[in-house]
């Protein structure tokens, strides 16, 4: 089978449909966040309470600035806190028609199977054939 058109111009194509695609898909989608409790052990830390480790450990540093304990602390605490706000995040798809829906997955996947479709063609494979045959 003979491969048409310009392999540029359908690449081109083929990624301008999945970036509109992927920007209408992901500004449909609407993103919530609230600080988060985390479970470590048994224990139960609340919002604040997350916080604490980090400026225990802040104010260690102040005092000795040479203890690796203080590090650990701070560096244990500011991770509590980043993952306290990754915990309590929340990804909620807003309202849109399936009509809007359908075409948004057209273009993403549409867009993808041009692009494959441009950067897997082998041209060498179809030359071997044609010398075959």
């Amino acid at each position: 089978m003979k491969q048409k058109g310009n392999p540029l111009a359908q690449f081109l194509i083929g990624l301008a449909m999945l970036v509109s695609g992927g920007y209408w898909f992901l500004s449909s989608v609407a993103v919530h966040t609230a600080f988060y409790s985390l479970r470590l052990g048994g224990m139960r830390l609340n919002g604040g309470l997350v916080v604490v480790p980090f400026i225990v450990g802040v104010i260690w540093i102040c005092v000795n600035t040479d203890s690796f304990g203080a590090k650990l602390l701070t560096g244990a605490g500011l991770l509590m806190i980043v993952a306290s706000v990754i915990a309590g995040t929340e990804f909620v798809f807003r309202y849109t028609s399936l009509y809007n829906y359908l075409i948004m997955l057209v273009l993403m996947f549409g867009g993808a199977a041009l692009i494959l479709k441009v950067l897997c063609h082998d041209p060498e494979k179809k030359k071997k054939k044609d010398k075959e045959s």
